[in-house]
């Protein structure tokens, strides 16, 4: 399979501290989670604006649990590991493509996703209808172009699968602490303790007019 790129305008991601009970029921048994501190593991909030994919412009923003990155001989090291454990977008064509492709869960619905930048700062609003579902916000920081390694891992019945993904564009990354989430109650944070999730996050991306480029699908 040839690589596959996802352009987008604008990609932002939060680090947030979770209970490591929930995230350890949220892994499948061959993942464990990476944790920050004895009992807080680490939920990844993150959110898309695409603007040229295989199915055209759409909006993601997908739920994850970092997991320690799988090392491969003659490999670099992913800069982080992640479980995206539900996603959601705003296409019926976005949604098919990635479970079909990449054999990532979905909220079965069309959300609206707004990302807002203004001001040196991202708003990130997700709602199912009328329904708030999530707001988190990130603050900018001194940005760089970069070529980053990520590394994501999916399930699919008895099957395991693991994806190489990299992040070319300019990245800004910090740990100021001066962002923010909002967790409302929804299927999509069902999975979640929501008194128990940070509402600032101890890590904040941002990168913009970049491309996401996805190696090929590997069973594990």
């Amino acid at each position: 399979m040839p690589l596959t790129r996802y352009h987008y305008s604008e990609a932002v991601s939060a680090f947030f501290e979770i209970a490591t009970s929930d995230a350890r029921r949220i892994l499948p048994p061959h993942l464990q989670p990476l944790e920050v501190q004895h009992e807080a593991s680490i939920l990844a909030v993150t959110a898309f604006d695409f603007t040229d994919s295989m199915v055209g412009p759409y909006q993601e923003i997908v739920l994850s649990v970092i997991v320690p990155p799988l090392v491969s001989p003659g490999q670099g090291m992913a800069k982080s590991a992640f479980y995206p454990y539900l996603v959601g977008t705003s296409t019926e064509a976005s949604r098919e493509h990635a479970i079909e492709r990449w054999h990532l869960p979905h909220y079965m619905k069309d959300l609206d996703i707004s990302l807002q930048p203004s001001d040196g700062r991202m708003r990130v609003e997700v709602r199912d209808g009328d329904q708030r579902v999530l707001d988190f916000e990130i603050a900018d920081h001194r940005s760089a172009k970069v070529d980053h390694l990520y590394q994501s891992f999916m399930v699919n019945g008895d099957d395991r699968f693991k994806v190489d993904i990299h992040m070319q564009g300019p990245h800004s990354e910090h740990e100021e602490e001066l962002g923010s989430l909002t967790l409302h109650e929804h299927p999509m944070t069902s999975q979640l303790t929501l008194d128990q999730v940070a509402t600032y996050p101890f890590r904040e991306q941002w990168m913009r007019n970049g491309v996401q480029v996805f190696e090929e699908l590997e069973h594990i």
